[in-house]
C-alpha cells in the first residue's frame, strides 16, 4: 500500500520551516542583488560600508560629508559628498593635483551619468538626508 499523501503534523511543521527558510533566502538574495541597474553583472549594495566602493564598482547609500575612499582602480583618491538636497547631490572627486565637482546630480538628470577617469557616477535615489549612488567602471 502506498504511503499516505497527507503529511502528519510533524512532517507538516518541518515542511513549513523548510518553505519559510527557502522564501527568506530567495527574498534576501533578490533584494541584495537589486540595485536599479539591470545591465550590471556584479551588483553590490551596502547601506553603510563605504569601503565596498574601493574598486569603483558598488551601490551605496551616502550622507552629506561622507568620504568614499578609492583604490588604484579608480584614478581618484576619494569622493566626498558635499551636499544632498532637493536640487540634487554635489559630488567632489579628488585626485592627485586635481579636484572635480559634479553639482545637481539627480536620478532624473538628462543622461543620468557623470564620468570621471572612466568611472561612472549615477544618483539612483535622493531621500531627505541620504542618497543612493551607483559607481561602476565606464561601459559596464
Amino acid at each position: 500500500m502506498p504511503p499516505s499523501l497527507t503529511p502528519n503534523p510533524e512532517r507538516r511543521g518541518r515542511l513549513a520551516s523548510l518553505v519559510a527558510a527557502c522564501l527568506t533566502t530567495l527574498l534576501t538574495t533578490a533584494c541584495d542583488a537589486t540595485d536599479g541597474d539591470a545591465q550590471d553583472p556584479k551588483p553590490r549594495w551596502s547601506m553603510k560600508d563605504l569601503s565596498t566602493c574601493e574598486d569603483g564598482d558598488c551601490t551605496v547609500e551616502v550622507r552629506e560629508g561622507d568620504v568614499i575612499p578609492f583604490g588604484k582602480e579608480v584614478q581618484a583618491v576619494d569622493l566626498t559628498i558635499d551636499a544632498i538636497g532637493p536640487t540634487g547631490v554635489v559630488l567632489r572627486l579628488s585626485g592627485t593635483g586635481t579636484t572635480s565637482t559634479f553639482s545637481a546630480q539627480s536620478p532624473d538628470q538628462g543622461g543620468g551619468v557623470s564620468t570621471y577617469n572612466e568611472t561612472d557616477f549615477r544618483v539612483l535615489e535622493i531621500n531627505s538626508d541620504t542618497a543612493v549612488l551607483r559607481i561602476k567602471p565606464n561601459g559596464l
